[in-house]
């Protein structure tokens, strides 16, 4: 399930940076397209506050409490409420496989015009086939030259984006505005406090529900742990964290240069309209000769694949260990799990062939709304109340299993009952729930005797009673 510990800082920093930085190709682009350059402070807490946080302390306690999976944690921490978080992050992986689907058939379709369905069928049978059939250690090491392949297309993609820009020179006299109605060379964040903003990461959402989404992408997300505790030690695995921390604005700088050079372009009159989510490969498609051209789309389609490959195998392996395992069959060898594992993930890669369809037909038009930011609005829903659960175990001995298993409840309850019935924007409805999933599951600890330090050796940190 973790690779064996095997790997140096730097081969599990290109694992991460494989896995983390797919989106900030083809859907940082179309952000990008979108919004404009700010968004790049959206990104850039990876490296102000959550890398390094993460590093420091989380990284640590996962090594130190021997866990396998995220939810394992949770079960050491407080009791089986980890079956029902299983359940929630597996809509969150799955979520995210069918978004990385999208631009995988997208860019297939886009540069050699195959039908739709053929393109899911050939995606879904290579990724499927070297995760099945060749396990983690397999998808790990492919992933590293994925990482590789992935920086140099970055680069090379970035590098024309800029010079179409006109270099730095060029972004300062940008007359285009974004969405927002913020100049597209704009770094600074609109200044939007209304609670129904439908902007994308406004400046309160940055300095607030960024952090909570870039720590529950990392704490939280069994996708990037299993990378991570796949090092061979906890210090490989903090060197490798805050490497794709670094790496992560820089990459996304390149990503977003792309993006806005298309919007340029197309404003200019040299391209035509396209919808945000085509924005990176239209560049690419036009404006490179066929045989660099193939070699980008080959970078491309490395780094969807082993974002693919990582979510369908950490999938499986949560629906394996903390659902099968733990409430099915307790006894269980590990021949049978892992055939158990190889079901799940059979199950997930056809719930996401069913999706894709739907999906690319909402975002094919110009004018859509990107992939990303639609994913991210739900994702909103979640993410408040996964990194609050952890937040409570990792930093408050005084939480009781109880209360957490209440709040967490209720938190996810709220956050689609606000979703549903207001249009408050997505970023405050999860600043709001993890606030109240941390308060709620303070108060109501009171009411239940703590766990000794002794049972939670290994799972917390620091004296705190509180």
């Amino acid at each position: 399930m973790t690779g064996g510990h095997s790997l140096s800082w730097w081969k599990t920093g290109m694992t991460l940076i494989a896995m983390m930085f797919d989106p900030g190709i083809m859907g940082i682009s179309a952000l990008a397209f979108v919004w404009g350059f700010y968004v790049i402070q959206w990104n850039a807490v990876n490296v102000w506050i959550t890398a390094w946080f993460a590093g420091m302390f989380i990284i640590g306690i996962y090594w130190r409490s021997k866990i396998v999976t995220t939810p394992e944690y949770l079960e050491k921490r407080f009791n089986a409420m980890a079956g029902i978080f299983s359940v929630i992050m597996s809509a969150m992986l799955v979520s995210l496989l069918h978004m990385q689907y999208t631009w995988a058939v997208i860019l297939l379709n886009q540069f050699l015009g195959w039908n739709i369905w053929l393109n899911i069928m050939l995606l879904i049978g290579i990724a499927g086939f070297y995760v099945i059939f060749g396990g983690l250690k397999t998808m790990l090491f492919m992933d590293i030259f994925q990482g590789i392949l992935l920086i140099i297309t970055l680069i090379v993609m970035g590098i024309m984006g800029f010079v179409l820009l006109d270099g730095f020179e060029g972004i300062k006299a940008l007359e285009l505005t974004g969405k927002a109605g913020t100049p597209l060379n704009s770094l600074i964040p609109p200044l939007d406090f209304s609670l129904t903003s439908q902007t994308y990461y406004p400046l309160p959402a940055v300095i607030t529900f960024a952090i909570i989404a870039g720590l529950s992408w990392i704490i939280c997300n069994f996708s990037m742990a299993q990378r991570l505790l796949a090092a061979k030690n906890e210090m490989h695995a903090q060197k490798a964290l805050v490497m794709a921390g670094v790496f992560n604005v820089f990459i996304m700088f390149l990503a977003y240069s792309a993006g806005i050079a298309v919007r340029k372009l197309i404003a200019q009159g040299v391209l035509p309209d396209v919808a945000p989510d085509k924005a990176f490969i239209t560049l690419l498609l036009n404006y490179f000769p066929t045989g660099i051209k193939g070699f980008l789309i080959v970078g491309l389609l490395a780094a969807l694949l082993s974002t693919i490959d990582g979510l369908i195998a950490s999938t499986g392996s949560l629906l394996t260990q903390d659902i099968y395992k733990r409430f099915v069959n307790k006894s269980a060898t590990d021949k049978k799990l892992k055939r158990v594992t190889i079901l799940f993930e059979v199950f997930v890669i056809g719930i996401v062939f069913l999706i894709i369809p739907a999906f690319l037909t909402n975002g094919n038009e110009a004018g859509s709304t990107p992939a990303y930011e639609i994913i991210q609005t739900f994702l909103g829903d979640i993410f408040g109340v996964l990194i609050a659960i952890f937040i409570l175990g990792i930093f408050f001995k005084r939480t009781t299993a109880n209360a957490s298993f209440i709040a967490m409840i209720i938190g996810v309850a709220l956050g689609f009952g606000i979703h549903l019935t207001t249009n408050i924007n997505f970023a405050y409805i999860g600043t709001f729930q993890f606030v109240v999933v941390i308060v709620l599951a303070l108060v109501l600890s009171r009411f239940e005797k703590p766990k000794t330090d002794k049972e939670l050796e290994n799972l917390t940190i620091g004296p705190a009673r509180c």
